[in-house]
Order: C-alpha cells, then sequence, then structure tokens
C-alpha cells in the first residue's frame, strides 16, 4: 500500500514539466510571430516608401522634361526670335516661363554670359559668365546635355535650381545659353502629399549631395550637404544604385531612419547631374506600435506563467488531500483502489464510469466530494448525475452526450452547472469516450472525468462583461473549405447589431449574413473570400437590417489567420458608423447638388488645379468656347487656343497674372478683367473674367458681354459720329485731338492737321436743294475717309460744309501732299456745282497746319493755325492747299 501510495507523484512532476515546457514553447511561438509581424512591418514600409519616391520621382521626370522642351522650342526659335528684336525674344520667354510651371526665370546669354533677354526684365544686361551653370555649359561637349546646376540661395530660405542648354553659334560652336531657373518650392505641395505619418521626411538632393527641400513635421534648412563620410547618401553613392531602400543616418550623429531614394536622371534627358528624392521615416517610429504589442504580450505571457504556477501549487495541496481520501477509500474498498488510483492520484477529476449494460455508473470519491458528498450519500444510478445539472443545460447535455453514443461525434465535450450539496453549482467541463461496443457496435462502456472550471469560467464571465461594455462587437469568424462558416467567438453586442445570439451564430454564420443588405451581401462576401486567399487584413463598411434598429451601417476590420486543414480564422472587430456614413451620403448629396448648380449657373464656369489642368467646366463654359465634356484641357492649351495672336496673349497674360497678385493681397478673390476671346468655332466675344484662388486651386466665371459691348459701341456711334455723313463729330474730334495732342508730346512726333471746306456750298444748296446738299455732303465725307489710308487718322465733321483731317506723326510735308490728294479726289467724282465760281464741278479748299506738341502749347492753337491757313485758301480763290508757305 504504502509503495502503490507513492507511485502517482512522479506523474504530478511530469505534468509539471510539461507545463513548463508548453510556457516556453509559446513564449517562442510568441517571439517568432513578433519577430515575423516585424520583418513584415519593415517590409511593407520599404515598399511604401519606395512607391512614394517612384511618385515623387515621375512628377519631378515630367516636370524637367517640360523645361527642356521648353528650352529646346526656345533654341528652335530663337533665330526668328532674334529677327523681332530683343522685345520679342523677352516677350516669348514670359510666355513659356508662364506656360510651364515651376520655373521662375527663363533667360538667354551669349557667349560671355551677359543676358540678352529673360522673362525679368531687371535681368537683362547682366554677366553669368562666372555661374557654374554657364562655366559647365562651356565645357560641355554636347548640345543637348540639360545641365543642372548647385542649388544656390537667391531668397531668404528658399534655395533655387537652374537647368541650362546650349546655344549654337556660327560654325556649331557654343554660342550662347538658355536657362531655366526654377524654384523648388512649387515642389513642396508634392513632397507633402507623400508624408503619411509625423515623422516621415521627403526631400530633393542634388547629385553632388546638396538637399535644398525638404518638408518633415519639424521643417530642416535647406543648402545642407549630405556628402559626408558615415551617412546614408555616402553609402549611397558607393554602390552606385540609381533607386533602393537603405537604412542608416542621413547626417552624422542624427537618428537612423529609413530611406527610399530614387535617381532622377531620364535618359532622353542628358542630365550632367541628377537630382535625387528620398523619402524617409525614423526607425525607432516605424515599430513603436509593434514594441507596445510586443511589451503588451510579455507582459501577458508572464501573468499566465505567474497564473499556471500558483494553479500548479494549488494542485500539488488538492493532490494532497487527495491522496488522503484515496487512502481511506482503499480500506473500504480494496479492489476499486487498485483500479482507480492511478487515475485519482494523477488529477484532480471527478471520475466516473457508466455500464450500459447494467445502467449502473461508478463515481469516484473525488467527483462526490466534489459536489460536497461523503461516499454512501451518493448511489450508482445516472439519476444521481442527471438530476443534478442546471435546468438550463440539461437539455443540451443530453443532446451532446447522445450526439456521441450515436456515433457522430468522436468523443463527448460539454460544459455546464451541476448543483453541490449545498445548494450552489459548480462549473464543470465534463468528457467522456465509449470504450466498448458489441458485435453491432452499440455502445456498451462509457468513461468520462470532470474538472471544477468554476475560477476559469468566473474569468470568462469577466472577460465577457468587458467585451459587452465595448462598443461595437468583438469576434472569431471561422470560414471552412467547404464553404460553411460560423463565429466561434462573438461578445453580447452583436445581439444589439443583428439581433441575433452568440450562441446561435456560433453553429452557423448564415443568419448574420440573411440580415446584410442585398446591395453589399456580394461585395462582402468577395471581399471575405479574397482575404482568405491572401491573409490581408479583411475592412469593409456594410448595411445591415436589424428587426429592431433597421437599416444600420457597420465597419469592420480582422486579421486573418490560416488554420490547419485549410480553414481561415479571423479576429476581428465591428461598429456601429451609421450616422457617420449617413453624414458622408449628405455631403455627397450636397456635393451632387452644388454641381447641378454649378452646372446650370447662367455663368461659364471652371475649376483648375495647381497642375494646370481643368478638372470641372460648367456646361454655360462648354457652351461659350465649344470644347467638348470628355476633352483634356490645360492652361498652357487654353492660352494657345482661347488668345491665338500672340501679342494680344501677352497682353491678357500680364492683365491676369497681376489680377491673381491682387488676389493674393485680397483674400483670394480674383477681380475683374475684360479680355477678347476666341472660341473653337472662331467666334470671339468679349468676356469680364474673374474668380477665387482657394489654397492651390482656382474658380474662374466668365460672363459674356459681347451683345453688351455691341450696344455700348452702338450708343458710342451714335454719340460720336455725324448723323448726315457717318464720319466723327466734332464732339469725338475734340476727344481725339487731346489724346493724338499728349501721345505725340510724349513721343515728340509731328502732328498735323488738315481744314477743308466745300467750295460755294451756299449757291449748291440754292440750286440744288437742301437734299441734294446733304447727299453731297455725304459723297464728299466718303471721299475723305477712303482717302486715309492709315488707321489712326481721323476724319470728322467740323460743321456745316467744313470738314477736318487728324493725321498723327505726320509732318507738313505729308499733312500738305494728302490735302492735295483729297481735293483731287473730291474733284474727280464730278458732282455738278452750276453755283461755283471756281468750277462746274464740287472742290475743296483745304488749310494745312503741322506741329510738335511742347510741353507749353495747346492743340487749340493747331486747330486754329490750319483755319487760319484754309481762310487764305479761300481768300487766294478757293479749290487750293495752303500750308502757310509762300
Amino acid at each position: 500500500m504504502g509503495t502503490t501510495q507513492h507511485q502517482p507523484a512522479p506523474r504530478f512532476h511530469l505534468q509539471w514539466w510539461w507545463l513548463a515546457i508548453a510556457w516556453l514553447v509559446l513564449a517562442l511561438l510568441v517571439a517568432a510571430a513578433l519577430w515575423f509581424e516585424r520583418v513584415q512591418i519593415e517590409a511593407q514600409e520599404r515598399q511604401r516608401l519606395a512607391h512614394q519616391a517612384r511618385a515623387i520621382h515621375d512628377n519631378l521626370a515630367r516636370q524637367l522634361e517640360a523645361v527642356n522642351h521648353a528650352l529646346s522650342s526656345l533654341i528652335a526659335r530663337l533665330p526668328r526670335e532674334r529677327a523681332q528684336g530683343s522685345d520679342g525674344v523677352n516677350e516669348h520667354l514670359r510666355v513659356l516661363g508662364s506656360a510651364v510651371s515651376g520655373v521662375r526665370t527663363l533667360s538667354l546669354m551669349d557667349a560671355r554670359g551677359r543676358v540678352l533677354a529673360s522673362s525679368r526684365d531687371e535681368l537683362a544686361g547682366l554677366d553669368m559668365g562666372q555661374r557654374p551653370y554657364f562655366l559647365a555649359a562651356q565645357q560641355s561637349a554636347s548640345a543637348y546635355t540639360l545641365i543642372v546646376s548647385p542649388p544656390f540661395q537667391a531668397l531668404p530660405e528658399r534655395w533655387f535650381i537652374t537647368l541650362a542648354r546650349i546655344v549654337p553659334g556660327p560654325g556649331n560652336g557654343f554660342g550662347g545659353v538658355v536657362a531655366a531657373t526654377l524654384d523648388p518650392q512649387e515642389f513642396r505641395t508634392l513632397l507633402e502629399s507623400t508624408r503619411y505619418a509625423p515623422d516621415m521626411q521627403a526631400s530633393l538632393v542634388h547629385g553632388d549631395g546638396v538637399r535644398f527641400l525638404m518638408v518633415s513635421r519639424q521643417e530642416q534648412p535647406a543648402g545642407v550637404s549630405l556628402a559626408r563620410p558615415g551617412t546614408l547618401f555616402t553609402r549611397l553613392r558607393a554602390e552606385g544604385a540609381n533607386a533602393g531602400v537603405l537604412r542608416g543616418r542621413m547626417q552624422a550623429g542624427g537618428a537612423e531612419r529609413l530611406m527610399a531614394f530614387d535617381t532622377v536622371a531620364p535618359p532622353n534627358l542628358r542630365l550632367d547631374k541628377p537630382l535625387i528624392v528620398t523619402v524617409t521615416r525614423d526607425w525607432s517610429a516605424i515599430f513603436a506600435p509593434w514594441r507596445a504589442k510586443a511589451l503588451a504580450l510579455a507582459g501577458a505571457h508572464l501573468v499566465v506563467g505567474l497564473v499556471a504556477a500558483a494553479g500548479w501549487i494549488v494542485l500539488r495541496r488538492r493532490q494532497g488531500e487527495l491522496a488522503e481520501r484515496e487512502q481511506a477509500l482503499a480500506r473500504m474498498d480494496a479492489m476499486l483502489q487498485e483500479r482507480w488510483r492511478a487515475v485519482l492520484e494523477a488529477t484532480n477529476q471527478g471520475v466516473w464510469d457508466h455500464d450500459l449494460r447494467s445502467g449502473k455508473v461508478y463515481y469516484s470519491p473525488v467527483w462526490r466530494s466534489m459536489l460536497g458528498y461523503d461516499g454512501p450519500e451518493i448511489g450508482d444510478s445516472p439519476q444521481e448525475w442527471m438530476s443534478r445539472i442546471h435546468p438550463d443545460d440539461l437539455a443540451r447535455v443530453q443532446d451532446d452526450l447522445q450526439q456521441h453514443l450515436s456515433g457522430a461525434t468522436a468523443s463527448y465535450e460539454c460544459i455546464y452547472r451541476l448543483r453541490r450539496k449545498d445548494g450552489g453549482y459548480l462549473w464543470i467541463r465534463d468528457r467522456g469516450r465509449v470504450t466498448e461496443h458489441d458485435a453491432q457496435g452499440r455502445p456498451l462502456r462509457l468513461i468520462g472525468a470532470q474538472i471544477d472550471v468554476t475560477e476559469r469560467h468566473s474569468l470568462q464571465e469577466q472577460l465577457d462583461t468587458l467585451a459587452a461594455n465595448v462598443p461595437g462587437v468583438i469576434y472569431q469568424y471561422q470560414l471552412e473549405p467547404d464553404g460553411r462558416s460560423h463565429f466561434p467567438y462573438a461578445s453580447t453586442g452583436v445581439l444589439q447589431m443583428y439581433g441575433l445570439t452568440p450562441e446561435a451564430l456560433k453553429v452557423d454564420a448564415a443568419p448574420a449574413f440573411a440580415r446584410m443588405h442585398p446591395q453589399d451581401l456580394d461585395r462582402v462576401r468577395m471581399s471575405i473570400a479574397q482575404s482568405a486567399r491572401t491573409l490581408e487584413v479583411w475592412q469593409d463598411e456594410f448595411r445591415v437590417i436589424s428587426p429592431e434598429h433597421g437599416e444600420r451601417w457597420l465597419s469592420g476590420v480582422a486579421q486573418p489567420l490560416g488554420l490547419a486543414g485549410g480553414a481561415v480564422l479571423w479576429h476581428g472587430y465591428l461598429h456601429d458608423v451609421t450616422e457617420a456614413k449617413q453624414q458622408a451620403l449628405q455631403l455627397q448629396e450636397t456635393e451632387r447638388v452644388l454641381r447641378h448648380l454649378l452646372q446650370e449657373m447662367p455663368l461659364g464656369l471652371c475649376l483648375i488645379d495647381e497642375t494646370g489642368r481643368f478638372y470641372l467646366r460648367n456646361r454655360r463654359f462648354l457652351s461659350y468656347f465649344g470644347f467638348a465634356e470628355d476633352e483634356e484641357l490645360t492652361l498652357q492649351r487654353w492660352w494657345l487656343e482661347v488668345y491665338p495672336d500672340p501679342a494680344y496673349r501677352a497682353e491678357v497674360l500680364r492683365t491676369w497674372n497681376a489680377a491673381l497678385a491682387r488676389a493674393d493681397a485680397h483674400g483670394g478673390v480674383i477681380p475683374n478683367c475684360e479680355f477678347r476671346v476666341t472660341a473653337r468655332h472662331g467666334a470671339q466675344r468679349i468676356m469680364v473674367v474673374s474668380g477665387l484662388q482657394f489654397g492651390s486651386h482656382r474658380l474662374v466665371t466668365f460672363e459674356d458681354r459681347t451683345e453688351q459691348q455691341a450696344q455700348s459701341e452702338l450708343l458710342r456711334k451714335l454719340a460720336y459720329m455725324d448723323g448726315l455723313t457717318g464720319v466723327a463729330n466734332r464732339r469725338h474730334f475734340d476727344r481725339v485731338l487731346q489724346a493724338e495732342w499728349r501721345r505725340c508730346r510724349r513721343s515728340h512726333k509731328p502732328l498735323a492737321l488738315v481744314m477743308l471746306d466745300v467750295d460755294h456750298f451756299k449757291p449748291y444748296n440754292d440750286v440744288y436743294g437742301h437734299q441734294q446738299g446733304d447727299k453731297c455732303l455725304r459723297a464728299v465725307a466718303d471721299v475723305l475717309r477712303s482717302g486715309l489710308g492709315r488707321s489712326h487718322d481721323l476724319v470728322a465733321r467740323y460743321g456745316g460744309e467744313e470738314f477736318v483731317c487728324l493725321l498723327p506723326e505726320c509732318d507738313l510735308a505729308g499733312g500738305r501732299a494728302k490735302a492735295q490728294a483729297l481735293c483731287r479726289a473730291v474733284q474727280a467724282m464730278g458732282l455738278p456745282h452750276a453755283g461755283s465760281q471756281v468750277a462746274r464741278v464740287v472742290t475743296l479748299s483745304a488749310g494745312v497746319a503741322c506741329q510738335v506738341p511742347g510741353a507749353d502749347g495747346a492743340a487749340s492753337a493747331l486747330v486754329a493755325l490750319a483755319d487760319a491757313h484754309l481762310y487764305r485758301a479761300k481768300k487766294a480763290g478757293r479749290n487750293r492747299v495752303d500750308d502757310g508757305e509762300l
């Protein structure tokens, strides 16, 4: 007996070692999982940084190609532009500078470095011969090389770079340089758009290692050289790679960072120095969430180990008590003691043995004592067990037991409540298995054991309480290879969201999918299948129709885990986002209404982004200009097509840029500007253009004033044209005379005036009548108007039968010649004039005067002089021209 009594002890030690080994293996698995997650985080971060660097690289490469194209265009057009003079070259440079975004200055230099023309007038004549890019251009062997200057600081806190191309000279020699100075600040928005974390930095670096633009949470100065020993840039140059991801320090003594770089050196540009894009993140910040998770898991694992050790100590104590009970039992029933001693001393489980043939059950002393009974108080019938099962659990226990007895399950297992002698209940885990069958396969003997799990169930209840008080649903969802699915665990929040109990979903997930909105069901199933294939995080938003709460929007996220046998288990969280979704839908509806209003506005309207792309155009805009709705439209194309005349386009650009500058200082409001535009079908309209700047975007409106302008022109004609003859009246002549007098005074050019009078017009009316006299005046006016060949010459009816011709920038000889030609043309009409004393046809007398306006002179003196000369002509016999000279 004594030897037998101590035999179970090694089993207890064996269990302890197995527990320690399991705890250690679990720790290793957790550590391996954490390490794998860390490797994944690093790999994902490397990929994301490389992607952002490539995005910046592609945008910057397109910008460099645009600048190179502009320089090539300028070189090709240079002979023709030079033929038009420096003003033409300057204007072309200004147009190109405005059309290519990011270009601050375009300049043309001769072979010695002197600036011949520039988009900025103040640079003309400066000597750029010692600038690095000019010296590099002189040494370059190819006219197609795009020279990239070192970064230089021209304004406080702003660094620039210059791109230059050689201008071929005579015999394809060195004839000078065309250069475009870029403002890297234009790329700040691009760099800002790549930052998805606070610790992230994006930079542009010259090929020599000078960083000239950087965006980060804490701005750092540009102009810093990264080409120092021990830095990432030095490693980059040493390895000779064009793109990649490195880990190290950007500057000596700086924090360790993960850097993605991409070299901008398109082969078609032939850059002499590349530009390098860098996107970095702080190494420690990348893994901050992972470290917090690792510390939490380590703490939890330590707590589990401590709890297991405490449980083992309690188990050891109970094992001692069990040994004492077993010794008493051995004295009462030696045979049964020998049969069950090993089991009873090895575990703290209540063992039972059900003989299905006799209908009797053996209950071990531990089983009895677990319920607070002594041996004689418990019989050997199955009712001793069944009668003590909690009424709410009885049907489930009987169903699980019957499932096993029928062969549907490999073993019987159930957790339920069992009543103690004192009336309280224990939570127990009951496990059993059929150990004998008859020849027909019917079960004959069922052996099992029960263990008290009250403490663990209490802990489970605490966890369930915690989950129940967390807004939303914490759940596990398992998808089997055959397509069946269920929720192994779901917190009680699922009842409020779906109107379903966690117990119902534990068996089958179909009721949850039945509550899903029909329009979302297929998409959600596809997203789950995709997550199962790739084991990527599942995330989606969908609607469910709850019997109690109606239609609700849910947002879910879950991490999948592949299981043995091909099943996939997700650990996830669902929460109600109905209010946020409704607000988003209301915002979408508001945006739809706003777009409708914009489309139906009686004004032409468009929205332009920072790249110059027209991304919204309403119907009135399309009607005005003839563009198709799906047609790609950019500012560069806009200026060329809507303002085809280069001179007028340059004037509009100056006016528009001035309006934009005023808008910057007045809350973004672009003041009204009136322009003459050309539509796709060739029609010209008068438009009042205004708008609003917000951020890097621009709203521009167009109001058609063509008809209003035509009406104004008609009113102007009525106010300034003579109603009888159709030429300018006296009022209009007086205004033009004053304007031309001031203009010629500024330019020191002569101004000539011819005064004409129809000879003997009163006798003409007496002979032919006043109606015929009016016809005569109209005929004379038509001849005079036709006889003035220049657009800025003016003929006006001065009064009665007197006319006046204003000839700007014309000397006395030219005025005299023009007056003589006009007089001959009127006489050549051959209008009969029986009342004339000088000819038988209508003739004119003319007085000519000419002056170079001075500061102390007046336009009225010129009129008086011409009138005096007209008087002399008439006094001398009429039908002649008098200019005051003998």
